[in-house]
Formats: structure tokens, sequence, C-alpha cells
């Protein structure tokens, strides 16, 4: 029944597109062309009108034929990976983009109200679908994606830290000695640390591999064994407190890490994978600029 009213919805836009034509409506412009899909001016245009909405609703001058090849590039890209998915067998239906577009706007939202709101940032409703269906194509690939990785072990040893950051070192020192009395370290990060991200969450830094901080941070970090406090530790931010919360060595399965680290991990290694997926992809893909200033 699905494949019947999507015959009958491709007659439909043919008949429209005959009475288009001899009405002598100009032909939709296209900036680039990904297998025979175009990508029109007309949405180019109002998605890169969003990214100048970022800068202020200017990009300088210097810097906005960059940012047009980069918008391009991304749009070829999703049009490549919702190819792909569509090959593979994906649910990009009206209806799976409708149930999207629901889930997006709650319950209580009136659709009128919502609608203003998408006209309002200057996009219509057809492009927020299309981000919908993209997104849903994204998301069946790097499940795809991931399914054809075969067993993964930790790159590097990950560690999850807290840390209380604060300007003075003799203030770090009064810290260390409340702690040492008992008092609560994340209470303690929650009132005096000066990192407002990690502070709110009582010092929490998540999971990460300590390359991943300025040297002086990881190197305290990485002489610390679990459970173990740093003395303070200057850095160009200020003065840490380290806590050492777990640790997992490289080399590690990924199924043998906590749940948290885990996800982390496979969210960013199918991420990767993806990407590499995604550039063999326009490797063969016949892609053509049809807009010579947006060219690579």
């Amino acid at each position: 029944m699905r494949i019947t009213r999507g015959i009958a919805a491709l007659i439909l836009i043919a008949i429209l597109g005959g009475a288009l034509a001899a009405c002598s409506e100009p032909a939709v412009e296209a900036v680039a062309r990904v297998n025979g899909e175009d990508i029109t001016r007309e949405e180019f245009d109002r998605i890169y009108a969003q990214v100048a909405t970022q800068f202020g609703g200017e990009i300088p001058e210097d810097q906005a034929v960059e940012y047009r090849k980069l918008l391009l590039d991304m749009m070829i890209e999703s049009a490549l990976i919702r190819q792909e998915a569509e090959r593979l067998g994906a649910d990009l239906s009206d209806e799976a983009v409708e149930e999207g577009l629901a889930g997006m706007m709650g319950e209580s939202t009136d659709m009128a109200e919502f609608e203003a709101r998408v006209v309002e940032a200057g996009l219509t409703m057809e492009d927020l679908r299309s981000s919908i269906r993209d997104d849903l194509a994204q998301q069946f690939m790097s499940a795809h994606v991931a399914s054809l990785q075969g067993d993964v072990a930790l790159p590097e040893t990950y560690a999850l830290l807290e840390h209380i950051l604060v300007d003075e070192e003799q203030l770090a020192l009064d810290l260390l000695d409340r702690i040492a009395a008992g008092e609560d370290f994340a209470e303690l990060a929650a009132e005096f640390s000066t990192d407002p991200g990690s502070g709110a969450a009582g010092g929490s830094l998540g999971w990460a591999p300590t390359s991943a901080y300025v040297a002086e941070f990881k190197d305290a970090a990485d002489a610390l064994g679990v459970g173990e406090l740093s003395q303070p530790v200057q850095s160009e931010f200020g003065w840490h407190i380290i806590r050492k919360v777990d640790e997992v060595t490289a080399g590690t399965p990924v199924t043998e890490a906590p749940e948290e680290l885990r996800a982390e991990v496979e969210a960013s290694g199918a991420n990767l994978a993806l990407q590499e997926y995604v550039a063999d992809l326009k490797g063969t893909a016949e892609i053509e600029y049809l807009d010579d200033a947006l060219a690579p």
C-alpha cells in the first residue's frame, strides 16, 4: 500500500511539474548535483542565512567564501548519507519524518505556533522536514557502520577525573585540608571551583584520555592511583586539585568498559567510521559543482 501511494505522489508531482512548465515558470537553479539529485540555490541560501545568524547576521567577507564552500560540502555529505541509507533500506518515509516532527514539537505545542517560529527563523517546514529526514538517515548509517566494526579496544588509557580549580595556591591547600577532614569534594567544587562546567557537576570532568588535558594536568593525573587526590597543580588556568575516580587502561575491550565510557567511545568510533564511509561514498559518487564559486 505504501508503494502505491508513493507512485501516486510521483505522478502528482509530474502533473504539477508539467503545469508549471506550461506557465513558463523558470527552472529551479541548483548549486550542485549529487548522483543526479539537485541541491537548490534557494535551499542553500536559506541555510547559509542561518549560519550567518551565528555571526550576528553577517559573516566577515574574507571568511564568507570558505564558509559557503564548507556548508555546501556538508549538504553534499548529507545527500550522500541519505541516498545510501535509502539504498540500504532505512525508513525515511513521510510517516517516519512526521513522527520525528511530532517528537520534536512535543504534545502541547500548537502546530500553527510551531510553524510560525520556523518561518521566523528564516526556514520553511520543508527545510525542517528535510533536516529530520537527514537526521534519521544519519542515525541509520551510524548504526549500520557500527555493526560492521569488530571488537574494538581502547586506543589509550581513559580516566574518570574530578577537579577543583581555584586562582590561589593557598586556597587549594586549604580545600585539600578540608577534604582530608571529611568535607565533601563535590560540595566544595560546587562552591569554590572557577570552572563553571565541572563545578556544577561536583567537579566531574567525565571520562576522557588524559592526553586531552594540558601537560601539567595530564602529568599529575597520570601519576594518581584510583581514589587518590593530587597536591595543588598549577596550569595556565589556575590551581587544580585532581581526584582520580576510576581508570580503564589502553587495550581493554570497549565491551568491558563502564557503561558511560563504552557509550562515549562507541559513539566516537562510529562517528569516525561514518566519516571514513562517507569519504568512500564521495570518492565514487557523481558530484557536479554547478556554481564555480563554490567548487573546491
